[in-house]
């Protein structure tokens, strides 16, 4: 537990960048890892990915605390990239700077990169703070030549920050001042209000998780009433969307002590059991959940995370919908964590029910160690479209089926992908 006003400028950026690198094109990307992405001007706000700055004790906060950026500041960049191979790698770098979530191509940069073997490389960059609203940076790996996209800072864990214009701080002014005339700005102090406890925040990675898998939670939870409140607890579970009454405790942690407009910050792990049931997950947080704080609202205690997918195999290579070129490179790439062996599917039949319309690879009772296969020159889209020329379709489904020293058994969620002809005349 942590609270906003003693957050040391580490401890906000730690979370923020767990690496969970997500290779986008059919191109095998290099073992290189994003280690961290730092900030010389932060605010000491809640970072998160699910967070909306839009809160007027936020827009307050970035305007008045001296340790948040300000338009016309120089804001400095600096990343770490790790090579975790036993050879020199050579990557084009770029750091992605979103104003309002609208690429800002004059404060972003790319340049060509030489890391190591073994080695980190730390790369820096300034940013002139001339527009308002809200900054997302985040850092982007690419081929050499810029073409191919190895790997980014996964949607939702960029840095952020915001510079409120005029025009929103005076509405924030006016929202905590309980509206009225303009011309009149003085805050109406709360010091004699009841204690208000509102979560801003609750944010669960990874998003797609395997079981044997970490969960990483962070919550916000905020005191926007006019007293100081202690010893106020929260209860932490987690549930499946379709068995919602069947909760789980995570954790009970406590706020000990939380002023007006204070923050305090849950940091928790867990790992879901490995006879949990597949499917879809979400974490719900309550404060106060025993009803002993008397508060000015009695009906803003809860919040609910983003939807978490639990499964045994997660698909990573290629995307759905993912067009390849008839003579370009097929790779299929997957992680498991409770599965050793493996074999892909292919085939016309979006259910993998007709035993004619689809085909294993490797072919019959071979199975692969590796969590990713590239089929041999001619083997896949000869076998794949000869299936839609004769059954006459014009879309493929794959999935990925793992097994166990054991024998037993599991498969994965159903993805689709196309093949472009060489003769032109794309397959939709």
């Amino acid at each position: 537990m942590k609270s906003a006003s003693a957050i040391s400028f580490l401890t906000l950026i730690c979370f923020s960048f767990f690496s969970f690198p997500a290779s986008i094109h059919a191109q095998k990307a290099p073992p290189l890892e994003i280690m961290a992405v730092v900030l010389s001007k932060t605010c000491p706000l809640p970072d998160s990915p699910d967070l909306q700055l839009n809160s007027p004790e936020s827009i307050m906060k970035s305007a008045e605390n001296p340790s948040c950026p300000r338009q016309g500041d120089l804001q400095l960049i600096q990343a770490a990239i790790t090579n975790l191979s036993g050879k020199s790698q050579q990557v084009g770098f770029e750091f992605d700077v979103k104003v309002n979530n609208k690429t800002s191509t004059r404060k972003n940069m790319r340049k060509v990169i030489q890391v190591n073997a073994l080695d980190t490389v730390r790369v820096m960059h300034e940013v002139m703070l001339d527009e308002t609203g809200l900054y997302r940076v985040s850092v982007k790996l690419w081929d050499p030549q810029f073409k191919s996209l190895f790997t980014q800072t996964p949607i939702g864990e960029e840095r952020q920050f915001l510079i409120a214009s005029r025009t929103e701080i005076e509405e924030a002014q006016l929202q905590m001042t309980g509206g009225g005339d303009k011309g009149a700005r003085r805050p109406i102090s709360l010091q004699f209000d009841p204690p208000d406890l509102r979560w801003e925040s609750a944010q669960v990675i990874p998003k797609h998780a395997l079981r044997g898998e970490r969960l990483r939670i962070r919550l916000n939870l905020m005191n926007v009433g006019g007293d100081i409140v202690q010893g106020t607890r929260a209860r932490i579970e987690y549930f499946n969307t379709r068995q919602p009454r069947r909760k789980t405790i995570i954790g009970t942690p406590t706020a000990y002590v939380m002023a007006p407009g204070e923050v305090v910050t849950f940091d928790l792990e867990y790992v879901l059991p490995e006879d949990q049931l597949l499917g879809e997950y979400q974490v719900v947080a309550m404060v106060d959940p025993d009803d002993e704080v008397e508060e000015n609202k009695e009906d803003n205690n809860e919040i609910k995370s983003n939807i978490i997918q639990l499964s045994d195999i997660k698909l990573l290579l290629p995307t759905d919908g993912f067009v390849f070129e008839e003579n370009g490179l097929f790779l299929f790439q997957w992680d498991s964590l409770v599965f050793s062996e493996f074999k892909i599917q292919i085939g016309v039949d979006d259910q993998f029910e007709d035993g004619g319309a689809f085909f294993d690879l490797p072919q019959g009772d071979r199975w692969i160690a590796d969590k990713e296969i590239v089929p041999l020159s001619g083997e896949l889209p000869g076998m794949a479209m000869g299936l839609m020329k004769s059954l006459e379709k014009n879309k493929l489904y794959w999935r990925v089926i793992g097994r166990k020293a054991s024998g037993q058994q599991t498969i994965s969620e159903i993805r689709t992908f196309s093949i472009n002809p060489v003769t032109g005349g794309k397959q939709s």
